[in-house]
């Protein structure tokens, strides 16, 4: 039989046992916490969003001790952007890296990423992003799709490539077929400049190339690169008119179930892998002019009056077609927002 002191503690050490287990992380439940992270890109860590992936899974399954598992589904291999952004909405994946491209479609205002010669250079682009506009920014998609925007990265500055001739000024775009995505401003932007736009879904945007149904397309000379897009073109123009971001997103409902100190771990993870994607993918961008120049692709650098010439031509339009769709709000506010980042940096 139990003495009574023997009994009560037994009780004690029960209720040690119960306050101590709910003060200890939930691994019980451990093998529930898979976050399925999905990407477009190759799956080389030469990839700003695969760099992301891959350091974000290593620092969230490392500091919760493997409770937390992802898993990366890189190379569109669960379908194309709408498709992995429409997954990670309806819950199916939890997590994602999408472009500005894509995301109009889910929140009007992302048009804004879209106007052409925005940011003057990334610096500028990052101050914008992570500060009280980008906030602000995150915070309305957030309320508008249930979905979280953990943080921005870039896959650099769009520069025009194509196939048929040298490109020096917006004249000599004149009827050439140039891919876009599947975003009216980047279309309108096109066709300021004179070209054809034809908007084309990433996944397929190799065989179009290789076969001939566009004559171009406008990228970042870094994921022009990465994606061997040069084995079907020959000529680049490094004229700088779009700058090109990668959003991470994670489903709020899945975030919420997490216990906080898993969110605060997937929060943490997020910032040190924002600093390896952008990293990665701004050194690439640089390192891709010489590496497209050993593959034969010609490389032309605008004078600044050419550069000029550019912008003056292809933003206007596309600039008010922001304007009329989204509302001056939302227009003047970026803008305001990067003159104020560009001031501070000393850019302007």
């Amino acid at each position: 039989m139990v003495s009574k002191i023997n009994a009560k503690a037994l009780l004690s050490g029960a209720a040690l046992a119960i306050a101590m287990a709910a003060m200890a992380p939930a691994t019980a439940d451990a093998q529930d916490y898979v976050i399925r992270l999905s990407h477009g890109m190759p799956e080389e860590m030469e990839s700003g969003q695969h760099a992301y992936a891959v350091v974000f899974k290593e620092f969230v399954e490392a500091q919760t001790g493997g409770d937390v598992e992802v898993r990366i589904l890189g190379a569109n291999v669960v379908g194309a952007e709408r498709e992995q952004l429409q997954s990670v909405q309806t819950g199916i994946n939890q997590m994602l890296l999408v472009s500005e491209i894509t995301q109009p479609s889910f929140f009007e205002p992302a048009l804004i990423w879209g106007i052409p010669f925005l940011f003057p250079s990334s610096a500028v682009a990052w101050e914008v992003l992570d500060g009280p506009f980008g906030e602000r920014y995150n915070q309305e998609f957030l309320d508008a799709t249930g979905i979280r925007i953990l943080n921005h990265i870039e896959s650099g500055f769009r520069s025009i490539f194509n196939s048929e001739r040298p490109i020096h000024s917006p004249e000599d775009l004149d009827g050439l077929r140039i891919r876009t995505g599947e975003n009216a401003v980047h279309m309108e932007l096109m066709s300021s400049l004179g070209a054809s736009p034809t908007p084309i879904s990433w996944s397929e945007v190799y065989t179009s190339l290789q076969q001939g149904v566009v004559d171009g397309m406008e990228n970042p000379p870094g994921l022009f690169y990465s994606m061997r897009f040069y084995e079907h073109q020959d000529y680049l123009t490094v004229n700088r008119h779009l700058y090109s971001l990668h959003s991470a997103m994670i489903n709020e409902a899945f975030f919420q179930s997490l216990p906080e100190d898993y969110q605060a771990i997937v929060l943490e993870g997020a910032e040190v892998a924002k600093t390896v994607g952008r990293s990665t993918a701004y050194l690439a961008e640089r390192a891709a002019l010489d590496q497209l120049r050993e593959e034969g692709i010609e490389v032309y650098i605008p004078t600044t009056e050419e550069y000029e010439a550019f912008r003056d031509l292809g933003q206007p339009n596309a600039l008010q077609l922001v304007r009329d769709e989204v509302g001056d709000d939302w227009v003047d506010g970026v803008l305001t927002a990067v003159d104020e980042a560009a001031a501070g940096l000393g850019q302007l």
